[in-house]
């Protein structure tokens, strides 16, 4: 009878410890969906940005300040808490120049282009292979 309990004990601890990892994949997964989203949402204002008129532009600055936000708060995984740290640095740079453009009013394409934003868009870019190379 012991033999029989223990067994069970030894099955729902290997059952337990499954589920975590399944967990862990599932988050892993997400999270990088969230960067590679991400990561698009940038390259659609950099592509977009000089075809924007002015009332354009500025909503879709707040978009992208919405956006910036939105994707530093996120809670990465243990695999990715690295990778993500680097990005939430870059991340509160582009924020930065994002609240400093918008405090301006009206907005032009040459305004934006003037600024650090382009670089800093890259910089985040340049760590795209880095997450896609990430060990979840």
């Amino acid at each position: 009878m012991k033999k029989i309990i223990l067994s069970m004990l030894c099955f729902l601890v290997l059952l337990l410890s499954g589920c975590s990892i399944l967990e862990e994949a599932s988050d892993s997964l997400n999270y990088l969906d969230e960067a590679t989203t991400y990561l698009n949402d940038l390259n659609n204002f950099i592509e977009e940005a000089a075809s924007l008129e002015k009332d354009q532009l500025m909503t879709r600055l707040e978009n992208l300040e919405t956006t910036i936000t939105d994707f530093i708060n996120l809670d990465p995984p243990e695999a990715a808490e690295d990778i993500h740290q680097e990005l939430r640095n870059q991340s509160e740079l582009l924020l930065d120049e994002t609240y400093r453009l918008m405090e301006q009013g009206e907005l032009t394409f040459e305004q934006v282009k003037d600024t650090d934003i382009y670089q800093t868009i890259e910089n985040i870019h340049s760590l795209q292979n880095q997450i896609e190379q990430l060990e979840l």
